[in-house]
């Protein structure tokens, strides 16, 4: 039990069922269960409900054997190191395929991020996979109408999900019957009597939070739970969880020039790129570049600039550093310092970033001017949607 502020306490009661199988009845499973444990749903109850339990139950279950991945699946798949199939699931269900690393996909549905398209193996039968359920905020409704008799309570649908930079899942609520699921709070003081100017609290993602303490990710067979005794006001219908516009996300705009402040890892680096920008051939710019490439060996391979009075002919730092790393056998890179004398730090030209791109989408790209300014992106960032080896029909 933990103290709500008011003198009483919230209590998380989880409801134990047997193993709910596809198109089997939640609710005479969550029903049964509390009978068994001498629990009744009381008024003030939130009931938090497993999103993948919801999905079964609604036969939102498929066996990959029956999936035929489509060529730009096949294709995403070799990219993103994914079985085709999910891949192929992954495209049917999400409405924007926003990027990835090795083994995740980073999808947009409904205006929420999620890995995989919502696609779950865990909890699903061998060789099948769970799907988000269809229209969340109606599912709660109906959990809500079936459940609650003449008590007045709250559903949510309740799913996990990272954070950035954060190792943890969180629980995120999919949909919300009878609480707001945010509470706006600007205009309140804080301790010192300052008025708070942004704060909006996450009510329904907290809950279910809370919830999944109790209720697990696993083998705990706990897909519901009762959160007792939660200073919220109960209402009478359900709401969509508020999202917001990319461009308003914090960590979507404070990424979205595709470059970030530097901390330090490359100074050497930078240091031998610095070096090589002195020995630049450049009479008709004056313009001296420096790079230096760090290979996966640890070996770092720097160059200069080489103009020519036939500009065509002119050579960049970038792709010198490249072709001098081929002629030692080095082609695995791991990251390229530029260096120049410019107003803000000088990122590479686009028949640069084209031939960076050959070589991996992670390699690090570390910017930097005279004055000390520096700035660092991946070059997946400094070039997206490239054309490269996925372009072509190779088998």
């Amino acid at each position: 039990m933990i103290p709500n502020g008011t003198g009483e306490h919230v209590e998380i009661l989880g409801i134990k069922t047997e193993l709910i199988k596809v198109g089997g009845d939640l609710i005479d499973a969550i029903q049964k269960g509390m009978e068994r444990t001498g629990l009744a749903l009381q008024d003030g109850d939130i009931l938090v409900v497993s999103e993948s339990a919801a999905a079964t139950w609604k036969r939102r279950v498929v066996k990959l054997e029956l999936v035929e991945p489509s060529k730009l699946a096949e294709s995403l798949a070799s990219r993103f190191s994914k079985d085709p199939r999910e891949m192929e699931l992954i495209l049917q269900e999400s409405d924007e395929i926003v990027g990835g690393i090795p083994g995740v996909v980073l999808t947009m549905i409904d205006g929420f991020f999620y890995p995989n398209g919502g696609i779950d193996h865990s909890n699903a039968p061998p060789g099948h996979v769970v799907l988000l359920p269809l229209n969340p905020m109606e599912l709660a409704a109906e959990i809500h109408m079936l459940i609650s008799g003449n008590k007045r309570i709250a559903v949510l649908i309740g799913d996990s999900r990272t954070h950035p930079l954060r190792l943890g899942c969180v629980g995120v609520a999919l949909a919300s019957f009878g609480i707001d699921p945010v509470e706006d709070v600007r205009g309140q003081k804080d301790l010192y009597g300052r008025e708070l100017k942004i704060t909006r609290k996450a009510v329904a993602d907290n809950l279910v939070s809370a919830a999944q303490i109790v209720m697990g990710e696993g083998d705990e067979g706990i897909p519901a739970a009762i959160i007792r005794g939660a200073p919220i006001p109960i209402t009478d219908s359900g709401s969509n969880i508020p999202t917001m516009s990319p461009i308003d996300c914090m960590y979507i705009g404070a990424l979205r020039s595709k470059s970030r402040h530097y901390i330090g890892g490359y100074d050497d680096l930078i240091e031998q790129a610095k070096q090589a920008r002195e020995h630049a051939y450049v009479p008709y710019s004056g313009f001296k570049v420096g790079a230096a490439l760090l290979g996966r060996s640890g070996k770092i391979y720097s160059a200069s600039n080489v103009e020519n009075a036939s500009s065509g002919a002119d050579i960049c730092a970038e792709r010198a550093a490249i072709a001098k790393a081929f002629s030692f056998g080095e082609s695995d890179f791991e990251a390229i310092a530029v260096v120049a004398d410019a107003r803000e730090p000088v990122s590479p030209c686009g028949i640069c970033r084209q031939n960076l791109i050959e070589f991996g989408h992670e390699i690090m790209v570390i910017m930097a001017n005279l004055n000390g300014q520096i700035s660092i992106a991946t070059m997946g960032e400094l070039l997206p949607n490239p054309f490269n080896a996925h372009c072509f029909s190779i088998k």
